[in-house]
């Protein structure tokens, strides 16, 4: 919906200038284009830029301010459920000035209290509520951590945004160097709350941090996904017949669609060809019948563009494609990277979203369902079974020797599972994610006790970790294109059905060894049952498969590529050790260098993104894919 930008002074007398805070709502114009607002007195100053799509009038721009002018909010996101609220206030007398969900946010922090109204919210936020006579902010960032918050402090100041780049006018950023030894080594991204840059974090989903002008800090946790298991509501759960638990998905997802489909501007849909998404779209389109449609087409033999024109047909909706070619995955590197904030090379399908959020902008839609969240709440990730997970290891070697047999007699008979990068690390070390999600699981298993089965710490795992990537994936990208992401799989009381549902309703074992749709078992059985009464058969039944993208995998790095690269000031080299580095890097390891060498320059160096790419087309091609 918008970007958001704050500083507070520890001091509590500098007053943050204009300018510098003009400043910041330019590197942020793209995730508000409507229009910004700034504030600024002694000890703090705010910046808002935002992106309408409910009450399009000015009278809801921010900061926003209570008619005594003393409470503040600065937000950026959705409530979905705020005409709900509005109407319990009013019948309080609660007067109201404008329809939008950024007074009821603020009036309901008011008069029903912070912690009341953050249990009640539903939606996805980030938001900052000020008291302009106790001196006090509180931010706060939704369950599911949808929308971005990153924050800094050090012994002058408190900052927040939804960008680092923002953050730019007012300090020095520098590496967070142990980050990034991680990464080269072989690790995705930085986990609980760190960033590639040193003292700026990201507030945890799920979290709040008080902050008082010429005081420090406190954070404290209103919501962790262990909140959503409720052994009574497991209980009821278990004694629903299987059609029962199908309609009951089926109405709470319907609901969710509704809901996020409110807005006083056209919402879209977002149709990859996948079965999530399909369903969403086809929903949608019960609410509205000429519901436009986008699709990121992988030009080549990977293309989805046929699954999702498909449905679009079947639908009688309109569907646009946004061709995203090999040579994308070189240019678009600088601008993915300094929207992204760090190294994108664990996401790499951040380049089709941003191409296909263009086009969904040049449309003049401004928010697009998508179907992300699905894997998570109702497992889709085949490696997360665990008729497979237990299997012992002579048998593992077993089932990949005789997979590669089918594949060289019957080549489409093999699940994608089979041979992807998951799969493998699903079936064999998986020593990263071990290692990141320790602490994940200790703490869910904690807080979770014996009362909870595999079904509830698989969901609650996904949703606690991988999620988090894929959902800051989706935003910045959309909104680097002025556009919101909506995901109504992610809906509170949806998910909340989904971690207490039993393992039989989300993975099924599967006797139909021979069906190359489905080895063993059927992942996401309820939403498979769900769409049934919405796609046709050859949809519905489709095999899960990954986003079509293995540019990346193709392409070959010039060591010229590094010449004069600042990785050397970082890890302190010599260029001959530097020299050394380059030339005997693998593929995997020239990739993560080359991702560093772009953030670098992008956020230290102040290269140009247009200079950036013009150095990666000399020093990069990709061959043709097999």
């Amino acid at each position: 919906m918008c970007g958001i930008f704050g500083i507070v002074m520890h001091n509590g007398e500098f007053v943050p200038g204009k300018d510098r805070l003009e400043q910041a709502a330019r590197l942020l114009e793209h995730r508000g284009p409507d229009g910004y607002g700034v504030y600024s007195e002694p000890g703090l100053g705010f910046v808002h830029t935002r992106l309408s799509l409910v009450d399009l009038s000015s009278r809801s721009n921010q900061p926003f301010w209570d008619t005594e002018g003393r409470y503040c909010i600065v937000y950026n996101g959705e409530i979905y459920n705020f005409k709900e609220l509005r109407s319990e206030l009013e019948t309080q007398g609660i007067p109201f000035r404008t329809t939008s969900d950024t007074e009821v946010l603020l009036q309901s922090i008011i008069y029903t209290g912070l912690e009341k109204t953050l249990q009640r919210l539903e939606g996805m936020f980030a938001f900052v509520f000020y008291d302009k006579v106790e001196k006090k902010l509180v931010l706060a960032r939704d369950r599911f951590g949808i929308k971005p918050l990153f924050i800094y402090e050090d012994e002058n100041c408190f900052l927040f945004s939804s960008e680092v780049k923002a953050m730019m006018p007012w300090i020095d950023l520098k590496p967070d160097f142990p980050t990034i030894s991680a990464f080269l080594y072989g690790f995705n991204g930085p986990t609980k709350g760190h960033t590639f840059f040193d003292k700026v974090k990201i507030l945890s989903p799920g979290s709040v941090v008080k902050v008082r002008i010429g005081g420090k800090s406190e954070f404290k946790t209103f919501f962790s996904m262990p909140d959503f298991w409720d052994p009574e509501h497991a209980d009821r759960i278990k004694c629903l017949k299987p059609a029962q638990i199908v309609d009951q998905v089926e109405q709470l997802l319907l609901e969710s669609v509704r809901k996020q489909l409110v807005a006083d501007v056209p919402i879209g849909g977002l149709c990859s060809g996948g079965l999530d998404s399909s369903i969403i779209v086809a929903m949608a389109a019960r609410f509205h019948k000429n519901l436009a449609v986008f699709h990121a087409n992988i030009v080549g033999k990977l293309s989805e563009y046929d699954a999702a024109y498909q449905l679009a047909k079947h639908l009688k909706l309109d569907l646009q494609a946004a061709d995203v070619h090999d040579h994308h995955f070189i240019d678009e590197i600088p601008v993915v990277t300094e929207h992204f904030s760090l190294p994108f090379y664990i996401c790499p399908h951040s380049i089709p979203l941003l191409m296909v959020a263009r086009l969904i902008r040049r449309n003049g839609i401004k928010a697009v369902l998508s179907g992300e969240g699905s894997d998570e709440c109702f497992l889709g990730y085949d490696y997360l079974s665990p008729d497979i997970r237990k299997w012992p290891q002579y048998a593992l070697r077993a089932f990949r020797k005789m997979m590669r047999i089918i594949r060289r007699r019957k080549p489409n008979t093999a699940p994608y599972w089979a041979q992807s990068s998951e799969f493998a690390m699903g079936l064999h070390t998986r020593f990263e994610r071990e290692y990141e999600n320790a602490e994940i699981r200790s703490s869910l298993k904690k807080e979770l006790g014996t009362s909870a089965g595999e079904s509830a710490y698989h969901s609650m795992d996904l949703l606690s970790y991988h999620l988090r990537r894929l959902l800051h994936r989706n935003d910045t990208m959309g909104m680097a294109a002025s556009v919101e992401a909506r995901f109504p799989f992610l809906d509170s009381a949806l998910v909340k059905f989904a971690v207490n549902m039993p393992y039989e309703y989300k993975v099924r074992f599967s006797p139909f060894f021979l069906d190359p749709n489905h080895y063993f078992f059927k992942d996401k059985w309820v939403v498979r049952e769900v769409a049934r009464r919405y796609l046709p058969k050859e949809l519905h039944e489709r095999p899960k498969k990954p986003f079509p993208i293995n540019a990346f995998d193709r392409m070959e790095i010039s060591s010229e590529l590094f010449e004069g690269s600042v990785i050397l000031e970082m890890f302190g080299l010599t260029t001959r050790e530097a020299d050394f580095l380059f030339e005997n890097a693998g593929r995997n390891l020239r990739l993560r260098l080359m991702h560093l060498e772009v953030w670098s320059k992008v956020f230290f160096e102040g290269v140009s993104k247009e200079a950036i790419t013009e150095r990666l087309r000399k020093n990069i091609s990709i061959t043709a894919a097999g």
